[in-house]
């Protein structure tokens, strides 16, 4: 979805129990914050549902020649379907995968002064992105040393599955495909950062409502696993 789509969705009236949060606002928002730190946004993504009144998107920020960049996502809904978010992580440049934690997130229905949290929480965002990302940074390096072989990533795909219900059934065929032939050589190493961007690729084609859910909750699953 182009982001002059995203604009010409019609924006709902509010009314004394709703106040829509228009998405042309959050993207602006964003990149005002952006520039005021001379940060610049290398890629952007937006997928739509529902003729637009659903979407997810985010802007990926590259940091020198690091091959992780620095990711803001968000989403939000016309139709009251889903309450809005925004939320601070990290992405994979060769893969485009993102690594999403819940420390930094914002998650709000759709009342009251909604508009003016949600700018307030955009700016303190960007204000912290560094050490945020640099966090996610470590987290990263420490995957790499927890060795992970394909009967441990059968073990964690299947608790994905049924017990965290993470993962959807096509989902899971996509992470077992990963797992035995990695599409990206760099992860075919038998370690959890590995096996982290083999699921967040299978993440890859979640549902509007529950793509940054899914993406925090993954994340904080291997947090408390493996005590990052």
């Amino acid at each position: 979805m182009k982001r002059k789509e995203l604009y010409i969705v019609p924006v709902p009236k509010a009314t004394d129990s709703y106040a829509p949060v228009s998405h042309r606002d959050i993207v602006e928002s964003v990149y005002e914050q952006l520039d005021k730190h001379n940060l610049k946004v290398a890629n952007e993504y937006y997928k739509g549902g529902r003729e637009g009144n659903q979407v997810i998107g985010y802007m990926d920020i590259k940091r020198d020649d690091n091959n992780i960049g620095m990711r803001l996502a968000f989403r939000n809904s016309y139709d009251k379907s889903m309450s809005v978010a925004f939320v601070a992580g990290s992405m994979v440049w060769i893969c485009g995968n993102g690594m999403i934690s819940g420390e930094m997130q914002f998650l709000r229905k759709h009342t009251g002064e909604v508009v003016k949290e949600l700018n307030t929480k955009i700016v303190n965002t960007i204000n912290q992105l560094d050490d945020h990302f640099n966090k996610m940074v470590e987290h990263s390096q420490r995957m790499k040393e927890i060795y992970v072989d394909t009967k441990a990533s059968a073990e964690l795909a299947g608790r994905l599955f049924i017990e965290k219900q993470i993962l959807n059934t096509t989902q899971l065929n996509t992470l077992r495909k990963e797992i035995l032939e990695p599409s990206f050589d760099e992860f075919k190493n038998e370690d959890l950062w590995s096996f982290y961007n083999n699921t967040t690729y299978a993440l890859k084609n979640s549902h509007p409502t529950n793509y940054i859910d899914n993406h925090i909750k993954l994340h904080e699953f291997v947090e408390i696993e493996y005590g990052l």
